[in-house]
Formats: structure tokens, C-alpha cells, sequence
């Protein structure tokens, strides 16, 4: 399987719906139940990220600081970006161009963890 940046450039912007009313401005390469890969070019602001998922940005055209806490890091083609578990971070100052792949991921550990809870939380209810 190949999915290349362009034809992932050609899937944003996505068309608005309800959960997002400015339209979507990712698109999806790959997905499964520990991973997914898509393109990200932020407009405004941030998009929600999922709970638990462990994340790493590559940087592919662009320029942005990224700012994670207190601490903004200048980004530019090439940079990979690694951000912890439910760490707060922040694209800002993006160039209109600006794009970047980011994978999210779950070991399989954290998976196994997440299906238990939610069958936890079913058997409560």
C-alpha cells in the first residue's frame, strides 16, 4: 500500500459537519486499533487530540512553533516531533503552507488497558 502527500493534500480541505464546522483539515493515510496516520494542516487553533494516544509530528512543508507547556519549539520540513501521553501542545504562527503528518499510537498495552475499562464502565452501568 502507498498513500501519497499529494493525494492527501488533494482530501483537505474536508467538507464542515457537525463536529467540524470549519471543515476538516486532516486526512487520514492509515488507520488500525493502535495506529493512524494522517496529514494535519491547521488553520486555527488545534483539533482535538484522542485521549491516551502517544503522538509524533513530521514535519513536511512549512514553518510553525509548536509550543508544548512553556516551552515553543520553531518547526520546519524535516523536524520529528515526538509528544507524550495526554500532553498539552499547541501549533501556532503556522505559514499557509504549513504541513504535517502525525501519528497517533497505543501499545498494545495501553489498548488491552483502554478495551478493559470500557467494559468496566458497561458492566456498572
Amino acid at each position: 500500500m502507498r498513500i501519497g502527500f499529494d493525494d492527501l493534500m488533494d482530501r483537505i480541505p474536508g467538507p464542515p459537519t457537525k463536529k467540524w464546522p470549519d471543515g476538516v483539515w486532516f486526512a487520514r493515510a492509515f488507520a488500525s486499533d493502535t495506529l493512524s496516520v494522517q496529514l494535519y494542516t491547521p488553520k486555527s487553533g488545534m483539533y482535538p487530540v484522542p485521549p491516551g494516544v502517544h503522538i509524533i509530528y513530521i514535519v513536511m512543508r512549512g514553518r510553525s512553533h509548536l509550543k508544548v507547556g512553556n516551552n515553543k519549539h520553531d518547526m520546519q520540513p524535516g523536524d520529528v516531533v515526538p509528544i507524550g501521553v495526554d500532553v498539552v501542545h499547541e501549533f501556532e504562527n503556522f505559514t499557509r503552507d504549513f504541513a504535517t503528518y502525525v501519528i497517533f499510537w497505543r501499545s498494545l498495552e495501553d489498548l488491552r488497558n483502554m478495551k478493559l475499562k470500557e467494559q468496566q464502565q458497561r458492566n456498572v452501568a
